[in-house]
């Protein structure tokens, strides 16, 4: 891709970006009142109960932010820590019955807002958008798998 493409890809990335609200500290794009961490982190525990060094790894953070994440969780009621009987230096994090509704809730919220922003687009652009992104994303992921395993 040339040089001026590249950059208005760029410029493209950012107005997305601000534009989707992915700046916003307090609130997700579909206007749950909750940190995008804190969403990612409560779609892991909804999957499987976690230690929170399995947690940063899902969320490729590192392990003491992780640990603040979840404090700001347990506070507010969304999930819970036990200590692991085989492993009684390991907590293990679920969970609540808030924390589950509230995921739930997020959930409808997000697909509605999804669907408000596809249809303002016909359908042949949705499945050449959903394609192109997908690829786009795999590569992103491949592309920092590769710099994780250089810097290993």
């Amino acid at each position: 891709m040339q040089r001026d493409n590249v950059l208005e890809l760029r410029g493209i990335m950012q107005q997305f970006i601000r534009s989707f609200g992915l700046l916003e500290q307090t609130e997700t794009p579909c206007g749950f009142s909750m940190s995008l961490s804190q969403v990612f982190a409560l779609q892991e525990l909804e999957k499987e109960t976690l230690t929170v060094s399995e947690l940063a790894e899902k969320l490729q953070l590192e392990r003491s932010s992780v640990s603040r994440l979840v404090d700001g969780l347990v506070k507010g009621g969304f999930v819970s820590r036990e200590l692991n009987e085989n492993n009684r230096r390991e907590v293990i994090l679920s969970l609540t019955d808030k924390g589950l509704s509230s995921i739930r809730k997020l959930r409808e919220q997000s697909v509605e807002f999804y669907n408000n922003i596809l249809e303002k687009m016909s359908e042949s652009d949705q499945v050449q958008f959903f394609e192109s992104f997908k690829t786009f994303t795999e590569s992103l992921i491949e592309m920092r798998r590769g710099r994780n395993e250089a810097r290993s």
